[in-house]
């Protein structure tokens, strides 16, 4: 039954609201797991409690343990010695830098654009946020709400909010304009170390989506299709076994032009501490820096999301088109059937890749960086496009 246009209204909202909680809250949970993850691999300490002036079991045993940070330290303390609950220590960090942000000072540099200063940060959040509308969670609905339920009732809660036909189109074109958040930003400051990484960073961001968009046609010339859903399952179940090896090549390359694009460690050239001060957002501070972040981090969701959908096998169980073997056992199987959990967990996977890459590899030089992007991605990328339409043409 079609729905009226109040309940299209209603249904649109509902997952807009969704869609924007569900990564707002994964957002903070990738900073927490990232200070985690990196002190276990470099032997170091992460995030283990808030401090207010209190350290250790001291903080539950003295009268300033009736204070927020004072109960708080002493929580986490003793969870650490309950195992399997110590890798919630340092949880209330959420806490802390959420106040941090809300009450820090917001300062505009003398002499700066302060037009486009306070908009280039929403531009980039924006944009980060927007593109999340053609990705596909799930194939079909997550659930349908209670008859009961007021204007929906009765109507299917899908896990997309749109499904256009050339969704994968619409992505590219949206979150390239995040990059205009970034250079302008930089030059709306009126200093030199942001200059610098805003530069840095178009640079970057130019050159490596040639190869990203070169290593996402593979899919596409393979399955036929620009819409999210029918390029997750086509790769999954229907390629030709030879184009197996393709999409693991082309997974490897997209996965470094991510890191290039998300400006992530070893090609955080745009940010480079020891360099640029903190780069292109040397200059902002409170809820404006923290819009910069939710972008950061929003992309590296959204880039996730594609490698997951595109390479990996979107909401199947295997990758790079092995799917199609287990396809043979029947439909009906429940490994053949397209679920959330396996795209979520595939999404979580690749992200906790971003923080493993982090937490091990040094950074690049600006020269190297080009020189890898420009020599070694692009041409072969260009072959996997030629292979893939060999493939396609035999198949």
């Amino acid at each position: 039954m079609p729905m009226t246009l109040t309940q299209l209204v209603v249904m649109a909202l509902l997952q807009i609201v969704l869609l924007l909680a569900f990564v707002m809250m994964l957002v903070p949970l990738i900073t927490f797991a990232e200070r985690k993850v990196i002190a276990y691999v470099q032997v170091r300490l992460g995030a283990t409690r808030t401090a207010g002036g209190l350290w250790g079991a001291q903080a539950g045993r003295t009268h300033k343990s009736r204070t927020l940070t004072g109960g708080l330290n002493g929580l986490m303390w003793y969870l650490g010695r309950v195992p399997m609950l110590s890798i919630f220590r340092g949880l209330p960090v959420f806490i802390a830098d959420a106040v941090k942000l809300l009450t820090k000072e917001d300062i505009v540099p003398e002499g700066a654009d302060k037009a486009v200063f306070i908009l280039s940060p929403a531009i980039s959040v924006i944009s980060a946020f927007t593109v999340f509308s053609a990705v596909a969670f799930a194939p079909g609905a997550l659930f349908t709400f209670p008859a009961w339920f007021p204007i929906v009732g009765g109507l299917p809660f899908n896990a997309f909010l749109t499904d256009i036909n050339v969704g994968l189109l619409f992505i590219l074109g949206i979150s390239s304009v995040g990059v205009y958040g970034i250079v302008l930003g930089a030059w709306a400051s009126n200093s030199k170390y942001p200059l610098l990484g805003g530069l840095r960073s178009a640079a970057q961001i130019i050159s490596y989506e040639v190869p990203l968009t070169l290593s996402l046609l593979v899919p596409v010339i393979l399955t036929g299709s620009l819409n999210f859903n029918e390029m997750a399952r086509r790769t999954a179940t229907e390629v030709h076994w030879l184009a197996i090896p393709l999409l693991f090549v082309g997974f490897f390359i997209y996965t470094t032009c991510a890191f290039a694009e998300t400006n992530r460690v070893p090609f955080d050239l745009a940010e480079a501490e020891t360099e640029l001060v903190s780069g292109f957002h040397t200059e902002y501070t409170g809820m404006k820096f923290s819009f910069y972040f939710l972008a950061e981090y929003a992309n590296m969701i959204l880039v996730s999301a594609l490698a997951a959908g595109f390479f990996l096998g979107g909401h199947y169980l295997l990758p790079f088109g092995f799917q199609t073997f287990l396809m043979k056992a029947g439909e009906t199987a429940w490994f053949n059937q397209p679920s959330i959990l396996f795209f979520l967990g595939k999404v979580l996977f690749l992200l906790f890749v971003f923080i493993w890459v982090r937490a091990t590899l040094p950074r690049y030089r600006y020269d190297q960086l080009m020189h890898v992007g420009w020599k070694y991605l692009i041409p072969y990328t260009l072959v996997l496009i030629f292979v893939a339409a060999l493939i396609r043409y035999i198949a």
